[in-house]
C-alpha cells in the first residue's frame, strides 16, 4: 500500500498515463535507444519517446525501514534500488520480501497499486519477486 496519495504534474503526466494501464514508462532517445531514468530532465527539443519497459529487473541494494505509528504500532518497509533490465535503476519499495534476506540479485517484477482512494490519486509502481 502506497504511505502517500500522488497526484501527477504536466512533467509526469505521460509515465502516470503508462501507469495506470499496467505500464512503467521509461524516457529512450531516439537516436541512439539509450533508456533514461524518468527523473532525467528531458529539454523540449531532445528526441526522446516514451516507451514500455519489461518491467523486469533486479534487486542492487535494500533496507528494512521501521516506522512507529501514533498509536504506539509499528510496521516494517522494504526499500530498494532496482536494476531495471534495460538499464536505469529505479528506487521502490519491495513488497513480499523478507528484509532480513539477502536479496542480491533477486529478479523482480513490477506492480502497480493505486496511491490513495480519490480518483485523482495516480496508480504507483512497486516491485516484488519475479514469478516462475
Amino acid at each position: 500500500m502506497a504511505l502517500v496519495p500522488v497526484a501527477r504534474d504536466r512533467a509526469s503526466a505521460a509515465f502516470f498515463d503508462g501507469t495506470r494501464l499496467g505500464e512503467l514508462r521509461l524516457p529512450r532517445r531516439r537516436d541512439t535507444g539509450e533508456y533514461l531514468s524518468p527523473h532525467t530532465p528531458i529539454a523540449p527539443d531532445d528526441d526522446v519517446e516514451q516507451v514500455a519497459a519489461s518491467g523486469a529487473g533486479r534487486v542492487v541494494s535494500w533496507s528494512a525501514v521501521h516506522h512507529k505509528l501514533p498509536d504506539g504500532g509499528s510496521f516494517r518497509l522494504v526499500v530498494g534500488i532496482v536494476e531495471l533490465d534495460e538499464g536505469p535503476w529505479w528506487w521502490t519499495r519491495l513488497d513480499e520480501v523478507d528484509g532480513e534476506a539477502d536479496l542480491t540479485d533477486m529478479r523482480v517484477q513490477v506492480a502497480f497499486e493505486p496511491s490513495g482512494p480519490e480518483p485523482e490519486h495516480e496508480v504507483v509502481p512497486y516491485f516484488r519477486p519475479a514469478r516462475g
